[in-house]
């Protein structure tokens, strides 16, 4: 088995535990999968192409203390691999950089003005990579997809800084554009080819992929899959914000159908109206006899049917009745 298939294995394992209730060894397992991703031989590919760094980072923080620690010491490891291999590789390109100045500094009088002309250049060129790549990974596609295609790109930009803490930005572009791709190519599967059904599943997609940060995260990292993220229903799209607010309206809804609703809600309805203190205890009655309002009442029906109710109250403070 290659190092990468090796460590995306540990990594969905490493998931799973990390969804997992608390218990039946559950830190144990972690510490074993952490253990085992230590005697892994990973270097700047394989970190790229996993990104193991963003699942392993979020346990430097385990409230288990080994656990936190043997995070913290495998990303700092493989934090120093990154840095070593984009040195080497910047320090090719200036061993190269360096000899083609010293050919032009020795050609002629004006290679002094050339050299930074060129210098430009490669500036301009290196800072539009990114689109040209774009452009290469959703060739060939229909225009419109070519649209969604970039659309679902930019989208996944909006989450490129707050990933680019934990892991190499460059790899966090190519992601964005692969799982751009990824996901048109899902949403062209499910509407098998019906134009109409495939831009509907897109502007719902895009709406809540914008709302939804942690989501688009996840789709990014390769959590969540264009297949799957296709086929979530309406409620698992969802931010946290508009789940909370629909469960709390839902509830509200069941507990206005609720015929105890005023008794279930009292203390509530109190509250709202500035019902406190000795008022809690009081009632529509007042005694003719002290004048107190803690009275209680009740109602029979002492006459014929097509005659109101009888009340019968009590003072609980002089135990004076009467009826009315």
């Amino acid at each position: 088995m290659s190092a990468i298939k090796a460590v995306r294995q540990l990594k969905e394992d490493l998931l799973k535990q990390q969804a997992a209730l608390p218990g039946d060894g559950r830190n144990e397992k972690i510490l074993d999968i952490l253990q085992r991703l230590e005697k892994q031989k990973i270097d700047l590919a394989v970190l790229t192409e996993t990104l193991i760094g963003a699942s392993v980072s979020k346990l430097k923080k385990h409230e288990n203390a080994e656990i936190a620690n043997t995070a913290k010491g495998l990303v700092k490891k493989w934090k120093g691999v990154a840095t070593q291999a984009q040195a080497a590789a910047s320090g090719g390109g200036g061993k190269a950089a360096s000899k083609s100045d010293s050919n032009n500094s020795t050609s002629s009088g004006g290679s002094a003005k050339s050299a930074p002309s060129s210098a430009k250049l490669k500036r301009l060129s290196s800072a539009g990579s990114s689109e040209l790549s774009a452009d290469a990974e959703f060739v060939g596609l229909p225009p419109h997809r070519i649209n969604i295609c970039k659309k679902f790109h930019t989208i996944f930009l909006m989450s490129k800084n707050e990933l680019s803490k934990e892991l190499n930005e460059a790899a966090v572009g190519q992601l964005c554009i692969s799982r751009a791709a990824e996901v048109d190519a899902a949403i062209d599967t499910w509407s098998k080819g019906m134009k109409p059904t495939y831009m509907e599943k897109v502007r719902s997609l895009v709406f809540n992929l914008k709302k939804n940060g942690p989501l688009r995260e996840q789709v990014i990292l390769g959590q969540v899959s264009g297949d799957r993220l296709t086929r979530m229903s309406s409620e698992e799209l969802l931010s946290e914000e508009k789940a909370k607010e629909r469960d709390e309206t839902v509830k509200n809804l069941q507990d206005s159908r609720r015929l105890d609703w005023d008794t279930a809600n009292e203390k509530k309805i109190n509250e709202m109206c500035g019902i406190k203190g000795d008022l809690l205890k009081a009632s529509l009655f007042t005694c003719g006899r002290c004048k107190s309002v803690k009275t209680t009442s009740t109602q029979k029906q002492t006459r014929s049917a097509d005659e109101p109710m009888t009340v019968f109250v009590l003072c609980l403070n002089c135990n004076n009745r009467w009826k009315c």
